[in-house]
């Protein structure tokens, strides 16, 4: 067999190059859905967004997807670590959906925008409540505009 089809470790290295500088530059420069819309998100992470329930599903989709890389506690392995403050940081400004949309962009590497909205918005619950954030009573909802509506804020 030949190569065709595979993606050599050159191009893996500059793929997740990529995609780390996207994730990190995205919200540093304010580009987030809510802020383009001139709308300010009505909640925030710290006001449970997401049910135990759902972020008890997102860890189990996050095990098959994104552990590999990710590692099974979060901190990374070839890929970044997904818990702690530079974490949050990194996305503080942005919105649920903007996170959302990120990594389902982007991952698993293998096959992009492979897993369906309900899972990314699932392991999304699974992040947030890793990185401390509380659970709430309702789910945190795939639709694009209500996820516009929470704020990713480093601090409570």
């Amino acid at each position: 067999m030949g190569r065709v089809g595979q993606v050599g470790r050159v191009g893996q290295v500059g793929r997740t190059f990529v995609i780390a500088v996207a994730a990190a530059l995205l919200p540093a420069v304010g580009f987030t859905a809510a802020g383009a819309q001139g709308a300010a998100p009505a909640r925030s992470i710290w006001d449970g967004a997401f049910t135990e329930g759902q972020a008890t599903r997102g860890q189990t989709r996050y095990r098959t997807a994104c552990a590999a890389c990710h590692a099974e506690d979060l901190l990374g392995a070839q890929g970044p670590a997904l818990v702690g403050q530079a974490f949050l940081d990194r996305w503080a400004g942005s919105t649920v959906f903007d996170m959302v949309q990120v990594i389902k962009q982007s991952m698993p590497q293998e096959a992009p925008d492979s897993l369906g909205m309900p899972a990314y918005v699932d392991i999304v619950s699974y992040l947030l409540k890793s990185n401390g954030s509380p659970a709430g009573a309702a789910e945190l909802p795939t639709e694009p505009d209500a996820l516009r509506q929470i704020l990713v804020a480093s601090h409570k």
